[in-house]
């Protein structure tokens, strides 16, 4: 509930806001694109890095496109009458606001509080062509004090060996940005700025495929 109202908030304000049928609902299709970005990483219609840059970013775009819908309609149609709607106005004025400010407090959290071990996310993990995952432990609901694991048993339709799948799987992840360290472990930022958490990749051979385990370190390990 509170999620969705952290959402809907710009959209209630702006309806307070808006002065003009026109205006109105051209900054309110802007404020419904702009909400479909945490609502579809939340329900995971889609992948991306940058969770804590949505959810921090969020309320100061929708603010800031609030804040450009008035000033076009006070452009228009000149300054809004000092009764009548004034007070609603005002206190939607406020609303905004500190909703806001909201997402400097979360850009500020994710720099001084978030940093606690996480379970990676399979969309994380892009496999060549070919190559699929045949087995899944799932996510990691007893993490350990340091960080969660998961781990992926990946084969392949062709009968690749072993190495061949391996090799495959650590070319695609190399060539998709991760940096391989001394130790063979494959190691790419969690997210993009906001969140310093790293994921942690190590493939294993087997005689048939290879095991990929995915590790969601604390910020500190």
């Amino acid at each position: 509930m509170l999620g969705w109202c952290y959402v809907l908030l710009p959209l209630a304000c702006w309806a307070a806001l808006a002065r003009t049928r026109a205006g109105g609902a051209a900054v309110a299709a802007v404020l419904v694109a702009l909400a479909m970005v945490p609502i579809g990483l939340q329900s995971q219609w889609f992948h991306s890095r940058a969770v804590a840059e949505s959810q921090a970013g969020y309320p100061l775009a929708a603010g800031l496109v609030v804040l450009l819908g008035t000033l076009v309609e006070r452009r228009r149609r000149g300054p809004r009458p000092s009764r009548g709607s004034g007070q609603p106005a005002a206190g939607a004025t406020i609303v905004i606001a500190a909703h806001s400010l909201v997402g400097l407090v979360i850009g500020l959290l994710y720099q001084l509080a978030v940093h606690e071990p996480f379970t990676p996310d399979l969309s994380e993990l892009s496999l060549p062509p070919g190559l699929t995952v045949e087995q899944d432990s799932g996510p990691d609901l007893n993490c350990g004090l340091h960080v969660c694991l998961r781990d992926l048993v990946v084969g392949s339709a062709e009968g690749l060996s072993g190495a061949e799948v391996a090799r495959r799987i650590r070319a695609r992840l190399a060539a998709e940005g991760w940096r391989t360290e001394p130790d063979r472990t494959l190691v790419r930022r969690h997210g993009w700025f906001l969140d310093k958490r790293v994921t942690r990749v190590t493939v294993t051979e087997r005689p048939a495929g290879a095991v990929v385990r995915l590790a969601g370190p604390d910020r500190f390990s």
